[in-house]
């Protein structure tokens, strides 16, 4: 497989594990979501060594603000200024969706981010 093949699916599984996320802690499921957070660190780690935050990047415009302020969140380090926008467009949507964006934003804004 090809590195930009190796890139492409990384980001179709780190779309679809926010996506499960979503709904695991829309389901209050903390089982599932903590799964579905240890597989999106998986992801994420991989599309790092693979050169493939960029790309990944791209989903910050995704129509689900469930993948936009996932992937805004994993990759804050690498391109704070365009997260932060995205999770502000968020944090601005009604539930559970704004409150988390807005408490993602403030734990940034704090330092609070590797704690």
């Amino acid at each position: 497989m090809q590195q930009h093949e190796k890139v492409q699916k990384l980001v179709e599984w780190f779309v679809k594990g926010a996506l499960r996320h979503a709904a695991a802690m829309e389901a209050m499921d903390d089982d599932a979501a903590a799964t579905e957070v240890a597989d999106l660190n998986r992801y994420y780690a991989a599309l790092k060594r693979e050169g493939g935050v960029d790309e990944l990047l791209l989903r910050l415009g995704h129509p689900d603000p469930a993948v936009a302020g996932m992937v805004a969140v994993y990759a804050m380090r690498e391109a704070p200024g365009r997260c932060v926008v995205a999770l502000t467009a968020i944090a601005a949507l009604p539930g559970l969706i704004g409150f988390r964006a807005q408490a993602a934003l403030e734990r940034w804004e704090n330092g609070d981010w590797e704690k």
